[in-house]
């Protein structure tokens, strides 16, 4: 008899008295008596085998995970056993016979939903991760990402770019970035590799070279602490074209968006992307990567509380300091515990402003047109006209709660009331819409470093400086403000990217003022000085990261669960205990490295 050979996910009404084969793994085994029923599956779906009889008797020998292929007809379901949730649930195959591929030991954790409370916990999902990756969710999540990178990558061919290859073993430049990951060479002694933190210079190279529209899905390798949104190895879509300002950039990246919204999650929302000056980022939401899906702002309240009464305030401002406030629509209520800001949340978040390194945070909340505090007195010592003031400039509603924060430097203030603003607005989870983007623009090209008090790249050393601005880089380095543009969405930033020096003489002194002499310049990025001296086009680009972006359009923080082999937080792969330790026979042996040799 010939069987048409289907996956799980395929079955539907259409193959009611055929006959078929399948391949797949036996995930839920229930005996009801006379008749033996698996639902077999695959990453396709699942499909509901029925054995009888003498099929019956030696399916009892299954386990759960064992992988079979089964033979036989499909048969409609009764209608009150259809299952409706899944695509293959109005029809089963009765079993006619079938072959054990392979066994399974027992499972460490069951491959349920992940809804399910019994999801087993993350460090063992990952040491077992090949299991993991059976789970329908985690199916899922990788199917999910080959979508958006298959239509990233069809976008930029459509586009007229070239995808290239930059290397992965690359010199170090440990002057920028963050740490490395380096790599010993076992032919030259004493010496070592980097692995690329990102393609940057390299596809400035290929600019060089007269490729003028460079993409890649590329590797990078850089050695930060760990958070839930970051991986020591992780993948960007990196972008470089010659002969185009900042403008086409950003209409390209927005472009490939909305495509991705509208061709991979088949959703027409109309997407906009406002554009705000760093500065007005960090004056109006305290942060350079704002959540804009709700529309609380930051107010500098240090005129009107001059003529408060409320001394913790007062002596800041005494001393200089400076008074601001954001206000959230909490719809609070002060005989209610169940709000979601209740006195007790507010009491819990003043001590984790405490760890921002603010002097000092106060709460009101505006009740019966006017401003009231728990305690009393906090209001009443502020004074009436003042919170008068502040109602009127805040456009403050009854049931709004504000948060007033003040300290001596304004930079560190701006930042810890943006993330309580990002604190309490997870926490309301009013939000206008489900996707913010935005572009920030005018960002400073140097930062001062908080310990060295030396100055550091914001971005990248090899960042233009805007045409106004480039006169300062000799006498007033930190008034420069960088050709950089980062993409933000939901208050992360997704992407970042710049116009590129590409005057050699602009790129050493740019670089002298982060503190390198003549000789670390050469010895460090002389190939790229060279490179820029033989007739450099006008170039720049931007990098996407990919990891972080597919599991913001999933709605999802962990972007662990959208690559395959991911590390824990110690930057320990639990599947294969890597890092190990290597003997030191090996290194001296294999790499000719020995204690003495290390400078």
């Amino acid at each position: 008899m010939d069987y048409e050979s289907i996956n799980c996910g395929q079955l539907d009404r259409t193959f009611i008295g055929k006959s078929v084969s399948a391949y797949g793994w036996c995930r839920r085994i229930r005996d009801h008596g006379g008749k033996l029923f698996i639902d077999m599956g695959d990453r396709f779906g699942e499909t509901q085998l029925v054995f009888e009889s003498q099929a019956k008797e030696l399916a009892d020998k299954l386990g759960k995970e064992y992988v079979i292929q089964a033979f036989g007809k499909v048969k409609k379901r009764d209608e009150d056993t259809v299952d409706r949730s899944i695509a293959t649930g109005g029809v089963e195959i009765f079993v006619e016979k079938f072959e054990v591929v392979s066994t399974s030991l027992p499972l460490p954790f069951e491959l349920i939903d992940e809804k399910s409370r019994s999801l087993a916990n993350e460090d063992l999902r990952m040491k077992f991760r090949y299991l993991d990756l059976r789970r329908r969710q985690m199916i899922k999540n990788i199917e999910f990402r080959d979508i958006i990178t298959k239509q990233i990558r069809k976008y930029f061919w459509d586009n007229g770019f070239m995808e290239l290859e930059t290397p992965t073993l690359v010199k170090d430049t440990y002057e920028t970035g963050s740490r490395t990951f380096i790599v010993p060479s076992r032919l030259s002694k004493n010496a070592y590799y980097s692995l690329a933190q990102s393609p940057q210079l390299y596809k400035q190279l290929c600019m060089v070279g007269g490729i003028d529209k460079y993409f890649q899905i590329a590797r990078c390798y850089r050695d930060e602490d760990q958070r839930i949104d970051r991986q020591p190895e992780f993948t960007q879509v990196d972008i470089e074209v010659s002969f185009r300002n900042e403008e086409y950039i950003k209409c390209l990246i927005e472009e490939l968006i909305k495509a991705i919204f509208k061709q991979a999650l088949h959703n027409d929302t109309r997407i906009d992307f406002p554009v705000l000056q760093y500065k007005e980022a960090m004056e109006k939401y305290g942060s350079d990567k704002p959540d804009l899906r709700f529309d609380s702002m930051i107010f500098d309240i240090t005129g009107e509380m001059k003529s408060s009464g409320y001394n913790v305030l007062k002596r800041i401002i005494e001393s200089k300091g400076f008074v601001k406030a954001a206000a959230f629509p909490a719809d609070f209520s002060a005989n209610s515990g169940g709000s979601r800001l209740n006195k007790q949340y507010m009491l819990k978040l003043i001590e984790t402003a405490k760890g921002f390194g603010l002097k000092g945070l106060t709460w009101l909340y505006a009740a019966h047109g006017k401003i009231e505090s728990d305690p009393m007195s906090i209001s009443e010592s502020i004074g009436s006209d003042v919170c008068d003031s502040l109602m009127q400039k805040m456009r403050l509603r009854d049931g709004d709660i504000i948060i007033i924060g003040s300290d001596l430097s304004e930079r560190l203030l701006l930042e810890a009331l943006g993330k309580l603003r990002k604190l309490v607005g997870d926490k309301l989870q009013k939000y206008n819409k489900e996707y913010a983007f935005a572009w920030i623009t005018d960002f400073p090209l140097f930062d001062k470093d908080e310990v060295t008090g030396k100055l550091k790249p914001a971005h990248n050393p090899f960042t233009a400086p805007t045409k106004d601005t480039e006169k300062y880089l000799d006498s007033e380095p930190e008034k420069v403000i960088a050709r950089q543009y980062d993409i933000v969405l939901n208050g992360e930033e997704i992407g970042g990217g710049s116009i590129r020096i590409h005057d050699p003489e602009l790129q050493k002194k740019s670089l002298s003022v982060i503190g390198m002499d003549q000789s670390a310049i050469s010895s460090t990025f002389g190939f790229l000085i060279d490179a820029l001296s033989y007739g450099a086009p006008i170039h720049g680009g931007i990098a996407l990261g990919l990891d972080r972006f597919i599991s913001m359009l999933f709605n999802s923080e962990n972007i662990r669960d959208f690559i395959l082999f991911p590390k824990n937080h110690k930057q320990e792969s639990l599947l294969d205990s890597a890092p190990t330790k290597i003997s030191k026979k090996r290194l001296l042996s294999d790499y000719n490295i020995k204690q003495e040799d290390i400078e």
